[in-house]
């Protein structure tokens, strides 16, 4: 079964111990991972257990690079607040500084989202 790890099988069994429960093997080099169940107490997992278990981690990995690349791509929140003492300031020169670089990391928060859209996380 492709990408079957530990975490696939504590998915459906969060009690079972790697190593004692159960074990995950390679039967040859190159060849697919094996599960290999030994525990008595706990019914071993069905192959579709297993694959709806497999989706359900590969899809938390999707969504935890999707959010990784989007927040590495975020300018610096200091920024936004950098501007707005900027357009507090009694300086009107200070102001239009301060609303120029509020736009611009607008700009850049809106070019990350439309870069890392919420709906395609592949």
């Amino acid at each position: 079964m492709k990408n079957l790890d530990h975490s696939a099988v504590l998915r459906i069994h969060p009690t079972a111990v790697p190593n004692k429960d159960f074990y995950v093997r390679i039967v040859a080099e190159g060849g697919l991972p094996e599960l290999v169940w030994l525990s008595p107490e706990l019914p071993e997992p069905s192959s579709t257990e297993l694959e709806t278990a497999i989706a359900a981690e590969q899809a938390v990995i999707k969504t935890a690079a999707y959010l990784g690349q989007r927040a590495a791509e975020y300018p610096a929140l200091t920024d936004y607040i950098d501007a707005q003492v900027k357009k507090a300031s009694n300086d009107p020169v200070v102001q239009q500084a301060g609303r120029e670089q509020e736009a611009a990391y607008l700009n850049a928060c809106l070019s990350i989202k439309q870069k890392y859209p919420k709906g395609d996380k592949s």
